[in-house]
């Protein structure tokens, strides 16, 4: 019966972190979706392209209508989950009336866990601000070269050079006489997929205050070093708003957990996953509670780090919360005074002394094998879908479409998260019944 309750919680607590990404990724495309739109009804000049509101509008709808599936989905194993966290005594011995508190008020520390949730809600509010900037960014870029479309002197100029770059951006050399009989030379981005020919003739539209700030009829010619930052800000704040996101909700079902349970005091030791094998994980924590029973647990991928603990084995530590919300609350860290707490969850359900907890598997040629062979599959799978993002940004482009073309390419990016989750949790089931 407990390795059926396992398996279950298990399973559950996968499909939870499953619609959580899935959140996460369409709320974040939902956001990006309306900013886009919001810009093009409010920016001076800016027409829509045939049926291109149309298609926007159809796209945020999907999105808000996938996060509320999510949600909904979310919630509905979350309550599944609740019949077996209820059952404390599955992951946690009976409270002893005299816990071993040491020079720990475990009261405090459990009141010092709603600040990591905080913690996590001010990143979420830190990354949806430099994403906010991005898009400032991209739009004060694009008023610029309007700007400059509208106001710059236009001349006739030549075609200098047209070269095409297997890396970076591919550019022309336009020649052209500015004010005064002043003959420039301009190295021009090349992003419109509109061909030249050397020697062909070309309208140059410049700055009159500044010729060196130079542009086509159909090249923006965007400064590229503010492009590649704003770039990497997209991939910065897309990445830290859905790691913080998780951050903040799996340290409040921790925290809500932790109350709920209180803390019981346990000999830990901290197990790295050395030597490194394929299939590489967070460490371990062996857990023997006062009771000798024992549960293993995993460390969590968070700040709060185990590793640096590996070198003290049956420390003191405090265990609260429910299968995968659970901490580990130690003394101290290594390097700090104050207490040190450690988000894991279990991998099993806690066992009577005369068991063994969580002995590592024997190495499965054939599970391996297995392994290997779904992995390269993932590969190719995950190699066709971006490079048909790419093949779909490319003619989102040439048809300037810019605002689909960034919606296309940030849920392209994301959409993969969910989908790995769900991928992976089939694998491991997979070879759970073989």
């Amino acid at each position: 019966m407990k390795l059926g309750m396992d398996r279950d919680a298990t399973k559950h607590r996968r499909w939870q972190n499953t619609f959580l990404a899935g959140a996460i990724v369409f709320g974040l495309a939902a956001l990006t979706d309306a900013a886009g739109t919001i810009y093009a009804l409010t920016a001076p000049g800016y027409v829509f392209e045939d049926g291109e509101f149309a298609v926007e509008l159809t796209v945020f709808v999907l999105a808000v209508a996938l996060v509320a599936g999510c949600v909904a989905l979310g919630r509905r194993h979350d309550r599944r989950r609740a019949a077996l966290r209820a059952e404390h005594e599955h992951w946690l011995p009976a409270p002893a009336e005299h816990t071993d508190q040491g020079q720990v008020d475990l009261d405090v520390e459990t009141a010092r866990l709603r600040q990591s949730v905080l913690r996590s809600v001010g990143f979420v509010l830190v990354w949806l601000a430099v994403l906010a900037g991005v898009v400032a960014g991209f739009a004060a870029m694009s008023a610029s070269a309007d700007h400059l479309l509208q106001t710059g002197v236009r001349v006739t100029g030549k075609v200098l050079g047209v070269h095409k770059y297997s890396r970076g951006d591919d550019v022309i050399f336009v020649g052209y006489m500015a004010a005064y009989g002043d003959y420039r030379s301009a190295e021009i981005v090349w992003d419109s997929g509109r061909q030249y020919t050397e020697g062909q003739q070309i309208t140059v539209v410049y700055d009159k205050a500044d010729p060196r700030r130079v542009r086509t009829l159909d090249e923006t010619n965007d400064d590229r070093t503010w492009t590649w930052v704003l770039v990497v800000g997209i991939a910065a704040g897309a990445s830290g708003l859905v790691l913080s996101v998780i951050a903040a909700v799996n340290w409040q079902r921790r925290y809500r957990a932790v109350l709920a349970t209180g803390w019981r005091t346990a000999s830990v030791t901290v197990v790295p996953d050395y030597p490194v094998r394929q299939g590489r994980h967070m460490p371990d924590i062996e857990v023997e509670y006062r009771d000798d029973t024992r549960i293993t647990l995993r460390a969590a991928t968070s700040s709060h780090g185990s590793v640096p603990l590996k070198d003290q084995p049956n420390r003191r530590a405090w265990i609260g919360g429910t299968d995968r919300d659970m901490v580990v609350l130690f003394p101290h860290g290594r390097w700090r005074k104050p207490s040190y707490a450690v988000p894991a969850y279990a991998l099993n359900l806690r066992t009577g002394s005369t068991k063994t907890a969580a002995a590592p598997a024997p190495e499965d040629p054939a599970k391996t094998a297995l392994v290997k062979q779904k992995f390269r599959r993932f590969v190719i799978a995950l190699s066709g879908w971006y490079a048909v993002v790419l093949v779909a940004a490319v003619v989102l482009v040439t048809q300037n479409l810019l605002w689909p073309m960034f919606f296309v390419v940030l849920l392209g990016s994301l959409a993969p998260l969910p989908l790995t989750q769900v991928y992976f949790s089939r694998v491991r089931t997979a070879l759970e019944e073989k």
